[in-house]
């Protein structure tokens, strides 16, 4: 994995995600997952640059696509997946939460709640546009699940996740292979 940047950047250069192309349509599996590097915040509350292609590297991944840090709805998504994510880690999935807030926010709802995992900021939407998640009326992440294999395919996509049933959380699990 890449070292943690120790610069206050809040931002990555434009020119390491100009290869993104917007989707008007959710991605689907098989597809190849769109690299991206954006700046995340680690449950400690420390910055490092995100890079898909590295998390990959690890095992599979579950990218988690909220709206709002702090908004009761999203807080819920990412419980359900901290709830779950001694299972996960055990299976050697990785997991990240993406949203288009900056990353203030994200050290702010890190230390409120404590997920066990990063939280990226896309702050100007280029990959979640490239997964086809933007919700354009809201200006946002659309709710979404997507797992990408250690291959950098997506395998799995639920382009409307509702944090209130239970069959969504079930389903990424099969996906995984895990039930």
């Amino acid at each position: 994995m890449t070292e943690p940047s120790t610069e206050a950047s809040f931002e990555p250069p434009v020119a390491e995600n100009a290869h993104l192309i917007p989707r008007d349509t959710p991605i689907e599996a098989g597809m190849a997952a769109p690299r991206f590097v954006l700046p995340a915040i680690r449950t400690d509350g420390t910055q490092f640059d995100a890079h898909l292609a590295d998390l990959v590297a690890e095992g599979p991944l579950l990218i988690v696509f909220y709206q709002d840090d702090g908004m009761p709805i999203c807080t819920r998504e990412l419980q359900v997946f901290a709830q779950e994510f001694p299972v996960l880690e055990r299976a050697g999935v990785g997991i990240i939460a993406i949203n288009s807030n900056g990353l203030g926010s994200h050290r702010k709802f890190q230390e409120r709640d404590h997920f066990p995992f990063a939280l990226i900021s896309d702050f100007h939407g280029e990959a979640i546009r490239a997964f086809g998640l933007w919700d354009e009326e809201e200006r946002k992440s659309r709710r979404g699940l997507v797992v990408v294999g250690k291959d950098g395919m997506v395998s799995y996509v639920q382009p409307h996740y509702n944090p209130g049933n239970v069959n969504g959380v079930v389903e990424v699990f099969q996906a995984l292979g895990l039930v």
